[in-house]
């Protein structure tokens, strides 16, 4: 049995803390993300207390794996999560499981510089390289925002750009709206069909 050292885990946990409170400030501006924030929080504090307390049962690594394969299972089946919204659920529960489980082999200050380097890396990322890595600048978090029209329309090689601008006029004149955006979604060459949404 280990000793519980208050101590530390005090300030682990503030660390923790810090790090999701400030995680959340940083993607806060995108609403779909906003709106996870409770989540988030409370998924690092609930990961990070069971597994403090459950390192002091001596168990090994194969508790932390086994974690996630436990969040593999308990899926969120309300809604399909964007590949974004998992990934900032992900960096979570593990941040929440190092900063945990890592005081034999981490110090303080080790633990808080590694939280400072993955928090720098989501600002960067947030700030310049999702910025332009899109279409028009616009991410996809916010395009989920938006009104969609799906659309199936024939596969052309030839002149696939002005058959899309061809079916978003149509779409303009049918529905009086103005297509801000569209994304191809998916070309199937064996059923020659394109999938394209149109955002509006």
């Amino acid at each position: 049995m280990i000793d519980f050292d208050i101590v530390s885990a005090f300030s682990r946990f503030s660390v923790n803390t810090l790090f999701i409170v400030l995680m959340i400030i940083i993607i806060g501006k995108h609403l779909s993300l906003k709106r996870y924030s409770f989540t988030f929080l409370m998924i690092s504090l609930v990961v990070f207390f069971l597994c403090y307390t459950l390192k002091n049962f001596d168990l090994n690594l194969g508790m932390a794996l086994g974690l996630f394969a436990i969040f593999g299972i308990i899926r969120y089946r309300t809604e399909p999560l964007q590949t974004e919204e998992m990934t900032y659920l992900f960096i979570t529960i593990v941040m929440a499981v190092i900063n945990a489980l890592s005081d034999e082999f981490l110090n303080l200050m080790q633990l808080t510089l590694i939280n400072f380097i993955v928090l720098s890396f989501i600002y960067i990322g947030e700030l310049f390289l999702i910025k332009y890595s899109f279409r028009n600048n616009i991410h996809p978090l916010e395009e989920s925002l938006r009104k969609r029209i799906v659309l199936e329309i024939k596969y052309q090689s030839s002149d696939l750009n002005d058959l899309i601008k061809n079916e978003i006029k149509v779409q303009e004149d049918n529905f009086n709206i103005k297509i801000q955006d569209y994304k191809i979604i998916k070309i199937d060459k064996n059923l020659n069909k394109v999938v394209i949404h149109l955002f509006y």
